[in-house]
């Protein structure tokens, strides 16, 4: 070992590698850190927006369904059952992405992908369009019909 540090190179040479390689795996840290600190303002921004806007969503169908029940059969039932599928999921997928970022933290994972739980956001959105097609079909229907209900009484 001696002889190839006398012919390769010197302590100084050595010293200064180490010292960038060490400079390196602190700055990996800090921006692992950094990034899982993003991250987790994203997760629990969206956790917020589907417990909140799922919530919101039930309230609605059940409303829809109170005031018209055949709209279960003609569709709302169907998204019931897809947003208790939303909500379900969500809450396994981002405990997922909790432990992964804890993981992050620690040095132990180096990425993160997000596709999953922005794909139950989309989904819930798609639930929530569906939802408004059927409240401008019923207002309208109510808008259509209202002049004729005040004529007969």
């Amino acid at each position: 070992m001696e002889r190839y540090i006398r012919k390769y190179g010197d302590a100084a040479f050595v010293a200064d590698l180490t010292k960038t390689v060490h400079a390196h795996d602190e700055a990996r840290s800090l921006f692992n850190a950094e990034v899982a600190d993003y991250l987790r303002q994203i997760v629990e921004a969206v956790e917020k927006y589907i417990k909140n806007e799922s919530t919101r969503l039930m309230t609605v169908l059940e409303k829809l369904e109170a005031k018209v029940p055949e709209f279960k059969e003609l569709g709302l039932g169907d998204v019931e059952e897809r947003l208790a599928a939303v909500v379900k999921e969500s809450e396994i997928v981002i405990e997922k992405l909790r432990a992964r970022l804890d993981e992050m933290r620690e040095d132990k994972a180096t990425y993160l992908t997000l596709d999953e739980v922005f794909d139950l956001v989309k989904e819930l959105n798609d639930l929530w369009d569906i939802t408004s097609r059927f409240v401008k079909f019923y207002s309208s229907l109510y808008s259509d019909l209202s002049p004729l209900l005040l004529m007969t009484t």
